[in-house]
């Protein structure tokens, strides 16, 4: 325990200290008596507790008490003093005063002492409670803004992955083949960041695939390269023969380009950003930097930079949600936090060291598939996917996306209808249901939305094939494993993925 003790009676201050080591074996106490010394402490903090004379020769007990409060709130604060009176004393505990002991009675002082720290600690457990309370809102808050805005958000993505085969085809010179996979790649990861940021706040995990992490570093390098300053060299060092990991891709990307922004940031004049990426047999787990790993082989990332570092008491604290040292605006408070929960839902560690103005390392280890096949992009497109002649309803309320879908479909062989809400596809569904043998639709629509348009098209025809859109996971989860002959797919696909779910559904 820290005290401050405000005392200009050097015989007052060695009796009561007495009484502090009797009681606390240990504890360290300063001595001030003047009100620079007084103030230095103050700055310097770390006090558990502040006791004070109320009357000395160059300063004022009431005046330590306003210094007090406005500098150090929490710390409570004690009078110890012979010649206090009572209305002195309520004076002094409307001004916020803990308590206060009358020196001729010493017996008081340490319960008066224990009871103070007792309510500072239940004061600061409640202001933490209470802390806890306000970011669980502030998250659910994110989940509600999140979920509302990911459905248009996917809506503007959607036409983008869709217009890149289209435009493919068309497009023979090289560099504007470059430029369509820099478009495509963003709007996936674009596509991959929503669901991610839905999937924080709503605590939605993502599905997992076996993937070669070269290729995931190699399109991590590309971007940095294009967007960081030119003052920051980037160095990267991959062990050949890296093996496979099952992972979410998007989510180990933004794990990795998290830990690599924060370098980007400590080195505002400059620096080396250097990833490295190697295999790792862990034969003991017990080992302390293998704490919370199970044995057998793991890949390892380093993330380092020759930046400011992390002092000691940020680095204690940079795990807390919402916790930033950044100015306003400029960060959440919600990378870090993020970046441990992704990587433990992944069953690894990160694990982080830094010294002031010696650049900081963070690494993180994740189980290895060594023998595992690793994903190495999308096949050739099968021409079983081409269709036949069959008339197919599509239907969406976005304009472009229900223009580039009928697009889609008409350059692969299928006869296209489109409507543009509910009430209009039952219009046109209607009179033509024995020929319609599938409709596209999104669900989310004015008038009639799709899950009531699935209803309607299922009493007139029952053997229809629906293959429905949306950008809301919940709209899959509640189609899921209802119908057989109805699919879901989240905003924004590929025409790939379209062509292929249509062809399953019309040939199961």
């Amino acid at each position: 325990m820290k005290i401050l003790h405000l005392e200009d009676d050097r015989h007052d201050a060695e009796l009561t200290h007495v009484v502090f080591h009797q009681e606390w074996p240990g504890c360290e106490v300063a001595v001030v008596s003047t009100r620079p010394e007084f103030l230095a402490q103050l700055s310097r903090g770390g006090h558990d507790l502040i006791l004070s004379d109320f009357k000395l020769t160059n300063f004022n007990g009431m005046e330590a008490l306003k210094l007090a409060r406005e500098q150090r709130p929490d710390v409570p604060f004690l009078f110890l003093s012979g010649t206090i009176g009572e209305d002195q004393a309520i004076e002094a505990m409307r001004a916020g005063a803990t308590d206060y002991v009358i020196k001729d009675r010493p017996k008081r002082l340490v319960p008066a002492i224990r009871r103070a720290l007792d309510e500072a600690r239940h004061r600061q457990e409640r202001q933490a409670a209470e802390e806890q309370l306000l970011r669980v809102q502030r998250l659910e808050n994110i989940g509600m803004l999140a979920a509302g805005i990911a459905h248009d958000f996917n809506n503007v993505l959607a036409p983008v992955l869709m217009a890149v085969p289209l435009l493919r085809d068309r497009l023979t010179e090289p560099t504007d083949q470059r430029i369509l996979e820099c478009v495509e790649e963003s709007a996936r990861r674009g596509a991959g960041l929503v669901r991610e940021i839905v999937g924080f706040a709503q605590g939605v995990t993502g599905e997992s695939q076996i993937l070669q992490p070269r290729h995931l570093l190699r399109d991590l390098v590309r971007v940095m390269r294009q967007t960081f300053p030119r003052a920051i060299g980037i160095e990267v060092e991959v062990e050949p023969g890296l093996w496979p990991l099952r992972a979410n891709p998007t989510q180990l990307h933004q794990v990795l380009l998290n830990l690599c922004v924060n370098a980007r940031d400590s080195m505002p004049e400059g620096g080396t950003l250097t990833i490295r990426a190697s295999n790792w047999q862990l034969d003991e787990p017990g080992r302390p930097e293998a704490a919370g790993l199970e044995a057998g082989p793991h890949l390892r990332f380093d993330v380092s930079d020759t930046g400011t570092g992390i002092p000691p008491e940020v680095l204690a604290r940079i795990w807390e949600p919402f916790f930033t040292t950044k100015a306003a605006g400029q960060g959440t408070g919600l990378g870090l936090p993020t970046v441990r929960a992704i990587v433990e839902a992944h069953h690894g560690i990160v694990t982080v060291e830094s010294r002031a103005g010696q650049g900081t390392r963070f690494q993180v280890c994740l189980p290895a598939a060594p023998f595992a096949q690793a994903t190495e992009g999308p096949g050739e497109r099968a021409t079983l996917r081409q269709g036949q002649g069959e008339l197919i309803l599509v239907v969406d309320d976005d304009p472009s996306v229900r223009d580039l879908t009928a697009a889609i479909l008409d350059r692969n062989g299928y006869r296209v209808l489109a409507a543009a809400d509910g009430v209009e596809a039952v219009a046109l569904f209607a009179p033509r249901s024995l020929e319609i043998r599938a409709v596209v639709t999104d669900l989310s629509m004015p008038q009639l939305d799709g899950f009531g348009l699935i209803k309607i098209i299922r009493n007139l025809s029952p053997t229809t094939r629906i293959v429905a859109m949306s950008g809301r996971a919940e709209h899959q989860s509640r189609l899921e494993g209802q119908d057989s002959r109805c699919e879901c797919l989240l905003k924004p696909f590929t025409s790939d993925a379209l062509l292929t779910a249509l062809h399953s559904l019309l040939h199961a």
